[in-house]
C-alpha cells in the first residue's frame, strides 16, 4: 500500500515539477522547448571545449573519457552499492 501512495506521490510531484518549468520557461510551443534544448546542448559543448583546452586533452577525448568511461563505471558501482545495501537490509530484516 504504501509503494502505491508513494508512486501517486512521485507522479503529483512531477506533474507539478513539469507544469512550473513549463510556465517558468514560457514552452507554449515545442519550438520554444528546442530553442532552450539547443541552447544547452551548446553551453555544454562550449564547457568541454574549454575544459579540453585548460586540460591539454581536447574535447573529443574528453568527451570520450567522461561518457564512455566514467559515466558507465558511476552506474555500475552506484548498482553495485545498492545491491550491498539491499542485501544487508535483507540480512537484518531476516528476509
Amino acid at each position: 500500500m504504501t509503494a502505491i501512495r508513494y508512486t501517486v506521490i512521485l507522479l503529483i510531484l512531477s506533474s507539478c515539477m513539469a507544469y512550473g518549468l513549463y510556465v517558468y520557461f514560457d514552452w507554449g510551443s515545442a519550438k520554444e522547448f528546442q530553442k532552450d534544448v539547443d541552447w544547452l546542448f551548446w553551453a555544454c559543448v562550449k564547457i568541454l571545449q574549454d575544459w579540453g583546452r585548460w586540460t591539454g586533452l581536447g574535447y573529443n577525448l574528453l568527451n570520450i573519457i567522461i561518457f564512455i568511461i566514467l559515466q558507465p563505471l558511476l552506474i555500475l558501482i552506484f548498482f553495485v552499492l545498492w545491491r550491498i545495501e539491499v542485501s544487508k537490509r535483507k540480512r537484518r530484516d531476516g528476509f
